[in-house]
């Protein structure tokens, strides 16, 4: 599977596994309102739960890490596409932490560690900022806190 390929299945597969968990949580909502809200919500919760691996990650996520590590081409692909996009869906940000971590260590092709690079300059760069914004949130707090002393 090449690139754009990886990159269309992880954005679709995303959306669905974003879709599910919503369902899981609208119908949690309902659950106690008759037997069939509570019907829906356990078949949302099921359909969720067998769905969830393989559409967290090409191939299933059950695994993933192991085979970024050891060098299978589709898994080292897909992780750098992963980290490229940055889906949004449960769990998807302690995936991207860990798809990163494990791919600092597989071996990458020169164009992949090229990638590699730009994906940690950018998380270095959110960082900053992220750091920068909580700083003044905090410096904004305690002005507000000493000008009510």
């Amino acid at each position: 599977m090449h690139t754009e390929e990886l990159k269309e299945v992880i954005l679709k597969n995303s959306s669905e596994a974003a879709r599910l968990h919503a369902a899981v949580h609208e119908t949690h909502h309902r659950r106690n309102e008759s037997a069939e809200a509570h019907n829906a919500w356990t078949q949302a919760a099921q359909e969720f739960r067998d769905k969830y691996d393989k559409l967290a990650f090409p191939g299933g996520y059950e695994g993933a890490l192991d085979r970024v590590t050891s060098g299978d081409p589709l898994a080292m692909e897909a992780a750098i596409c992963f980290m490229e996009l940055r889906p949004y869906f449960y769990h998807s940000g302690y995936m991207f932490k860990d798809l990163l971590r494990k791919s600092r260590k597989a071996p990458l092709s020169a164009e992949q560690k090229m990638r590699l690079k730009a994906i940690e300059a950018a998380v270095s760069e959110w960082r900053k900022e992220k750091l920068s914004i909580e700083t003044i949130s905090t410096n904004s707090h305690s002005s507000r806190t000493n000008a009510n002393a």
